[in-house]
């Protein structure tokens, strides 16, 4: 199952005509076209003609977006050579964002042009989850391929890095992210999907901020939202928790803990993809952040 997605939302008063939207559309023809548009921009006869031939079009002339959605090939800024494919709004593209919001962030700075560019980062322990499952899913998303970033922290880290200001807009303009600290508006918007959906998103946060405990499995959270967003996809799987408030030190979080009797049922249910933090019995590695075991 996939939603439809709302590619004008990707527009920006910012944007300038190098890095305004340009999409490119099998079939292009007059019809696609907003004429009304192409004159108060200012675009020539020779630029309607161009864009016909090459199927190469501006965003902001396309008489209605949705309509052409199933055409496109890729879209990209003007001034870039990246062809992102326009992802669907599937189970596939909602467990990414899970990840994203678990263990990912996304920054923004200002080059020495003056050019506003966007990191998303997703930090991980180094596992083949994070240096060959993640990248592959990106790129089946996204259409670009990662770079990874090697370090050391605690154990060996990954950084699954992707620099793109319309990945960045996907995630803050449709689903909620924020740059810099993360937004309960991403469990503002997943609490408006499918049930189908809503799984698939918190399936990428069980194998992001979840793991073992004790003799089950838990999540933990800084966000109460987030844990009670959690705690309810788990109950309509007919899955019992309970939930705990934790602090240690000057760090606190809400954990929600699979009940062991529900322990092989939580398996069977959510399709996890990070064996680490399932399979071992340790209940903190170099990826599983705060987790605890209930006392």
């Amino acid at each position: 199952m996939h939603q439809a997605f709302d590619l004008s939302l990707l527009s920006d008063d910012s944007d300038s005509e190098l890095t305004s939207i340009r999409v490119k559309i099998t079939g292009l023809c007059k019809e696609d076209i907003n004429f009304g548009k192409v004159a108060s921009l200012g675009y020539s006869d020779g630029a309607v003609n161009w864009w016909l031939n090459e199927g190469k079009i501006p965003h902001a002339v396309l008489k209605d977006p949705a309509l052409v959605s199933d055409r496109i090939q890729y879209i990209c800024l003007r001034a870039s050579k990246v062809k992102l494919r326009l992802p669907k709004f599937d189970e596939k593209f909602f467990y990414l964002t899970g990840v994203i919001y678990g263990d990912g962030h996304i920054s923004g700075h200002f080059s020495k042009k003056g050019n506003q560019n966007f990191r998303i980062a997703i930090e991980k322990g180094k596992s083949a989850y994070s240096e060959f499952f993640l990248p592959k899913l990106i790129t089946e998303v996204f259409g670009i391929k990662p770079r990874l970033y090697f370090r050391k922290r605690v154990g060996e880290m990954v950084s699954v890095t992707v620099y793109s200001k319309l990945i960045s807009r996907i995630l803050t303009k449709l689903c909620g992210f924020s740059c810099g600290k993360k937004s309960d508006s991403v469990i503002d918007f997943m609490s408006k999907l499918s049930n189908e959906l809503q799984i698939a998103f918190v399936t990428g946060l069980l194998d992001t901020d979840g793991g073992k405990s004790g003799n089950s499995f838990a999540f933990c959270s800084s966000s109460e939202k987030t844990a009670l967003f959690v705690k309810k996809s788990l109950e309509s799987k007919g899955i019992a928790t309970k939930s705990y408030f934790q602090q240690y030190g000057k760090y606190s979080w809400h954990q929600v803990l699979v009940l062991a009797k529900d322990k092989n049922k939580f398996l069977n249910e959510f399709q996890l993809k990070n064996e680490r933090k399932y399979a071992g019995g340790r209940t903190r590695t170099a990826d599983s952040g705060l987790m605890k075991p209930v006392i």
